[in-house]
């Protein structure tokens, strides 16, 4: 038996917001076809419908809309642990020192400061 998979809710959760398959099989580099069967084989391991198909577009059941607000949830808890364990484990983290001349100092280091702490939050 197929496992749910990290695939089948990114999936998912591009087709509920665009409503098309086409236009979310394109948003998620894949084709047509590979999305509808991951879109398929989702609807089986939960056991129920989350699309209404049509020749046009798709819409959410009932189920489907409440998935994919869990969905989303989901996704962006990953997300963020994805985005802390960067963080962590980028090349800067931890403590910095910086060394300027007082001279120079008010007007360098503001701007240093929060560009660093901008791409480099475990700073």
């Amino acid at each position: 038996m197929i496992a749910l998979s990290m695939k089948h809710l990114r999936y998912f959760d591009a087709l509920a917001k665009i409503g098309h398959f086409g236009r979310a099989a394109e948003a998620c580099a894949i084709s047509q076809p590979a999305l509808s069967l991951q879109i398929r084989e989702l609807e089986e391991l939960i056991g129920a419908p989350l699309v209404e198909r049509s020749s046009r577009q798709i819409r959410l059941t009932a189920l489907g809309e409440e998935f994919a607000e869990r969905t989303r949830s989901i996704l962006r808890s990953v997300d963020e642990l994805q985005d802390l364990a960067r963080a962590r484990h980028g090349p800067l983290s931890g403590r910095l020192r910086i060394g300027v001349i007082p001279t120079v100092a008010p007007y360098l280091l503001p701007q240093v400061i929060k560009t660093l702490t901008r791409h480099y939050p475990g700073l």
